[in-house]
C-alpha cells in the first residue's frame, strides 16, 4: 500500500504533510482555515482553536485514510490540499483544496500537485469531491480541472437555519493502471 502520509518533492512544488510541519506552519494553516473567505465554504465553519487544530494534526499520525499537505513553491506557501476517505483497495479518495488567502490564481498549481500525488505516485484510479451547490466559482474550477458532476446530496448542510445541497463531482484517471 502506498504511503500518502509523507512529504513530496514534485517538479513544480513541495508538499509538506501536516504531521511534519513546524509549529509556525501549523499556525499559518490554522489562520488560513479560519479566514472568513475560506471557512464560509467549509462544511465545518466555526473558528478553529489552536488546541483543536493541534489535536486534529496529532490524530492524523495514526490515520491511514486521511492526509493533508501544505503546498509551497520556492518557499511561498500556496495553499492546502488533502486526500480523505482514501480507499487503496478501490483506488479512490476524496480531495480537499484551499488556497493561501493572500494569493491569487494558485488553484491550478494546487490541483496539479494533488493529481500528481494521487494518480502518478499513489496509483489512485479516481478522485471525488463534495462542494456546496452555491459555490459556483469552485464548481467552475473543478470542471476546468476535468471533474464531472456525479450527483447531488440534497439539504446536506445546515448553516444558520439555511439548508444547502452538496454537489458530488468526480475525476477518473484515464491512464491505464
Amino acid at each position: 500500500m502506498f504511503n500518502f502520509a509523507q512529504d513530496f518533492s514534485l517538479t513544480k512544488c513541495e508538499l509538506y504533510n501536516f504531521i511534519n510541519l513546524p509549529e509556525s506552519k501549523k499556525e499559518l494553516v490554522r489562520n488560513w482555515r479560519n479566514d472568513a473567505d475560506i471557512k464560509k465554504w467549509m462544511i465545518t465553519d466555526h473558528i478553529i482553536s489552536k488546541s483543536e487544530h493541534l489535536s486534529f494534526i496529532e490524530s492524523l499520525k495514526n490515520d491511514n485514510k486521511n492526509t493533508y499537505w501544505l503546498v509551497a513553491d520556492k518557499n511561498i506557501e500556496l495553499g492546502v490540499v488533502s486526500l480523505t476517505r482514501i480507499d487503496c483497495n478501490n483506488k479512490n479518495a476524496y480531495l480537499g483544496i484551499y488556497a493561501n488567502p493572500g494569493l491569487n490564481k494558485v488553484g491550478s498549481k494546487l490541483m496539479a500537485s494533488l493529481m500528481d500525488v494521487s494518480f502518478n505516485l499513489g496509483g489512485l484510479h479516481s478522485l471525488k469531491l463534495e462542494v456546496r451547490e452555491d459555490n459556483k466559482r469552485a464548481i467552475e474550477f473543478y470542471k476546468k480541472s476535468g471533474f464531472k458532476r456525479e450527483g447531488l446530496l440534497r439539504d446536506m448542510i445546515n448553516k444558520d437555519g439555511i439548508w444547502y445541497n452538496l454537489v458530488i463531482m468526480g475525476l477518473v484517471n484515464e491512464k491505464p493502471d
